[in-house]
């Protein structure tokens, strides 16, 4: 009898990196849509983004305003992407769809967009396995938006134009990010710096209510949307993917809609259906057979 190594030190800390990061991720998609029933989507992405822009400035002050050696027009996508208004269109979507469906709806489209552009205008040709998983993100997606088009569900369905949006920058994001040369946590800084001129014009135009909540209040939220998910859960995957790879990381972000579903059901209360869950795993599948999961056991 063999007994099976334990990993080593560096490679065990990876993926409890990764883990922490599925289980921030998956807590936030629950908190925004808790915390959008009584706070602006403005001053929740406020306080999503101004705690990476002190906590990470030694980051940005490095390599200065404009990152040094770096396209300008790839930071403005990014930032337009990702930042001020990913998190608004998120939490304003958020305010008729539950937590427990947004998996399908952004996480799981992330990849599906970003592999029509890989095959449309780069021209690169999909690999069976991810055209297998991006089928199962598309019954996903039928699955999670075809119960409510069929019920009439007027408030659930005035929240996806929203949602896909937010996806649609997420992508637009990520496609730039990959042809940058920022690493992770740098661009989280780069995003929150770039995106708060933005965001304090607006509370200049509408005001904010941030001043009027309790002190217990704020922080949570800073913590929350700022300090866990903001820098903690970019810090995480960063190093996950310096011990593991980027294939395997990249892999257990497949589990954020099952993350976002259950937590939404427990801490929130949300009934899911029969169907609600059929969405969420295919779109978990879809997600990690896009990532490259499952290629080693096709393989064999």
């Amino acid at each position: 009898m063999t007994i099976a190594k334990a990993p080593p030190v560096p490679t065990a800390k990876g993926y409890g990196a990764i883990v922490f990061a599925v289980v921030i991720w998956a807590g936030w998609i629950v908190a925004t849509r808790d915390q959008v029933a009584s706070t602006s989507v403005l001053d929740i992405s406020l306080l999503r983004y101004l705690p990476p822009v002190v906590l990470l400035a030694p980051v940005w002050m490095r390599r200065g305003f404009i990152p040094r050696g770096e396209d300008w027009r790839l930071v403005a996508i990014m930032a337009t992407g990702w930042g001020g208004i990913f998190v608004m269109l998120t939490a304003k979507g958020l305010e008729t769809v539950p937590a427990s469906l947004f998996g399908p709806l952004v996480p799981a489209m992330l990849p599906l967009t970003v592999g029509l552009w890989d095959r449309a205008v780069e021209g690169v040709r999909l690999r069976p396995q991810r055209k297998a998983g991006l089928a199962l993100i598309l019954i996903s997606i039928a699955l999670t938006i075809g119960p409510a088009l069929a019920a009439g569900d007027r408030g659930f369905l005035s929240g996806v134009p929203y949602l896909l949006c937010a996806a649609l920058g997420w992508s637009a994001f990520t496609i730039a990010f990959r042809r940058s040369t920022l690493s992770g946590v740098e661009a989280v800084a780069y995003i929150s710096l770039w995106t708060m001129p933005f965001l304090l014009i607006a509370v200049l135009v509408v005001g904010t209510d941030i001043p009027q909540m309790s002190p217990g209040r704020i922080g949570w939220m800073v913590l929350s949307q700022g300090v866990l998910s903001g820098v903690v859960a970019a810090t995480c995957f960063a190093y996950a993917v310096r011990h593991l790879g980027a294939a395997r990381t990249s892999s257990f972000t497949s589990l954020v809609p099952m993350g976002a579903a259950v937590g939404g059901w427990l801490a929130l209360g949300e009934s899911v259906g029969p169907l609600g869950w059929a969405a969420v795993v295919f779109a978990c599948l879809g997600v990690a057979m896009v990532n490259g999961a499952f290629a080693g056991l096709l393989r064999r």
